[in-house]
């Protein structure tokens, strides 16, 4: 009986310290995030997804830190970032995110490499065609 009761507890800690809600513009979780990079989970690259918002575009630290992020993951992986951002569309600010991805802040990815990499993930074609072509506007402004 006290092994359940202590298992219960176990659980209910776990479910909570998963379960906390993603703030918009929140930067907690992003100094781990690049340290696992190309190591990371759906639901973490979700979270990541969930802080993007419009109204972070005046929170300096957050938009760089985050446009970086979200470049390293396209380049570090790939599939599973993309194929997140076709399939979440009800749950992230997809628009926030595609605006993210015409203007790349840092000049140390290779777009080329990164358009590359999309084009051969195989995932919905219409999703796929809005993200290469978000990625092609920012290589065209370099």
């Amino acid at each position: 009986m006290r092994s359940i009761v202590l298992l219960a507890i176990i659980l209910m800690v776990s479910w909570r310290v998963h379960a906390q809600p993603v703030t918009k513009c929140d930067m907690t979780n992003f100094l781990s995030l690049s340290k696992k990079m190309g190591f990371l989970t759906h639901q973490e690259i979700m979270n990541f997804l969930l802080t993007f918002d419009d109204q972070c575009q005046s929170n300096v630290e957050y938009t760089e830190w985050s446009n970086e992020l979200l470049f390293e993951m396209l380049n570090t992986q790939t599939e599973l970032t993309v194929k997140t951002i076709a399939n979440e569309t009800k749950s992230i600010e997809r628009v926030a995110v595609l605006k993210n991805l015409e203007e790349p802040l840092h000049d140390r990815f290779n777009l080329k490499s990164i358009i590359a990499k999309v084009e051969k993930v195989k995932f919905n074609a219409e999703a796929k065609r809005e993200i290469v072509s978000r990625l092609k506007i920012a290589d065209s402004r370099k």
